[in-house]
C-alpha cells in the first residue's frame, strides 16, 4: 500500500497545489493555459519523440493492444450514448459531449507520472503509443456526431478533410510520425540531441499537473451533477473492468501490456472535452462537472486500480 502512495499522492497533491495557487493573485487567469500550451506543444511530443527516435519501431503486435484499447472504448462511447439519450434524453450533440467527457482520458497531464511509477520507462513508451491515438479517434468520431447534430448536411468527405485539417496540426501526431520515421531511418541520436529533448521531456509530468490544478481552478460544479456522475462511473470504474476483460481474457496480451491499458481506461477524464463542449456551445457545464468531479475521484479509483493489479501480478 505504501508503494501505491507513493505513485499516487505526489501526483495529487501537485493538482491541488496547482488548484490552490490557481484560486490566488500569483497565478492571473490565462497562467494555465500558458503552462499547458509548453506542455501540450513541447514537453510531451519530446518525450514520445525521444522515446520512440532511439529505440527500434514498435513490433506489428503492439498494434493488437491499441486495438484492444480502442475497440473497448468504442463500446463504451456507443453505451454513453445509449445512456445520454434514452436516460437523460439529451439531444444528439448534447449525447456526443457526454460521450466524449466518458471517453477522454486525461493521459498527458496525469497518465504519465502514474504510468512511469508503476511501469517505468518501456510503460511510458507504451502508454505514449496509446495515447497518440486518443486524439486521432475520439475527436474526428465526436466531430462527425456535432455535425450531424447541427443539421448541416455536409457530404462525409466534407468532415473528414475538416478533422484532418485539425489533426495534423495535434503537436502528438507529430511527435509520433517523427519519432517513428527516425527509428525507421535508423539516424543518429547523439547525446547532446538525447540531453535537448530530455530537458523539456523531464518536466513533461510536474509542469502538466500544475497546470491541470491551475486550469480546475477555474471550474465550478455548476450543471448536471447526476450525469456528470453517471459519465464518471463510466469512466472511471466500467471502462477499466472493459479494457482488462478484453487484453487479459480475450487477448490474453503481456502483463505490462494489460497494466498499462487497465491504468489509462482508469484516468480521470481530460480537459479537452470541456475545450470541445466550448468550442461547440454545447454541454460545457455538465463536461466541465464531469472533469472535475472524476479528477478526485480517480484518486481513489486509481489507487485500487493500481492494488488489484500488483494483487495479480500485473505491476511489480
Amino acid at each position: 500500500m505504501a508503494d501505491i502512495l507513493t505513485i499516487i499522492a505526489p501526483v495529487f497533491l501537485l493538482i491541488i497545489l496547482g488548484y490552490g495557487l490557481g484560486r490566488t493573485r500569483l497565478f492571473p487567469e490565462g497562467s494555465s493555459a500558458i503552462l499547458i500550451a509548453f506542455v501540450w506543444y513541447i514537453a510531451i511530443p519530446a518525450l514520445l519523440f525521444g522515446s520512440l527516435a532511439p529505440r527500434e519501431l514498435p513490433h506489428a503486435s503492439e498494434l493488437v493492444l491499441v486495438g484492444a484499447y480502442y475497440g473497448s472504448l468504442a463500446v463504451l462511447y456507443g453505451l454513453a450514448m445509449l445512456v445520454a439519450r434514452f436516460v437523460f434524453r439529451l439531444t444528439l450533440g448534447e449525447q456526443g459531449i457526454f460521450a466524449l467527457s466518458a471517453c477522454f482520458a486525461n493521459g498527458g497531464f496525469v497518465g504519465i507520472p502514474i504510468i512511469e511509477g508503476a511501469y517505468g520507462a518501456e510503460g511510458v513508451r507504451m502508454f505514449l503509443v496509446l495515447l497518440s491515438f486518443h486524439s486521432l479517434t475520439l475527436l474526428p468520431t465526436t466531430t462527425i456526431v456535432m455535425e450531424h447534430a447541427k443539421g448541416r448536411g455536409e457530404a462525409g468527405s466534407h468532415i473528414l478533410v475538416r478533422t484532418f485539417m485539425s489533426i495534423r496540426h495535434n503537436p502528438i501526431i507529430l511527435a509520433l510520425v517523427t519519432g517513428l520515421t527516425w527509428s525507421a531511418l535508423s539516424l543518429p541520436f547523439p547525446e547532446w540531441l538525447e540531453r535537448l529533448v530530455g530537458l523539456p521531456a523531464a518536466s513533461a509530468s510536474p509542469v502538466g499537473l500544475f497546470a491541470a490544478g491551475l486550469a480546475l481552478s477555474r471550474v465550478q460544479i455548476s450543471g448536471d451533477l447526476k450525469q456528470a456522475a453517471v459519465a464518471m462511473v463510466l469512466k472511471l470504474l466500467l471502462l477499466p473492468v472493459v479494457v482488462f476483460a478484453v487484453a487479459h481474457f480475450w487477448l490474453a496480451l503481456p502483463d505490462m501490456w494489460v497494466g498499462v491499458a487497465t491504468l489509462m481506461a482508469a484516468l480521470p477524464s481530460g480537459m479537452i472535452a470541456y475545450t470541445f463542449a466550448m468550442q461547440h456551445g454545447i454541454g460545457s457545464r455538465r463536461a466541465a462537472t464531469t472533469v472535475l468531479i472524476s479528477t478526485g475521484g480517480s484518486a481513489v479509483t486509481l489507487s485500487v486500480v493500481l492494488l488489484a493489479l500488483r494483487a495479480f501480478g500485473y505491476s511489480d
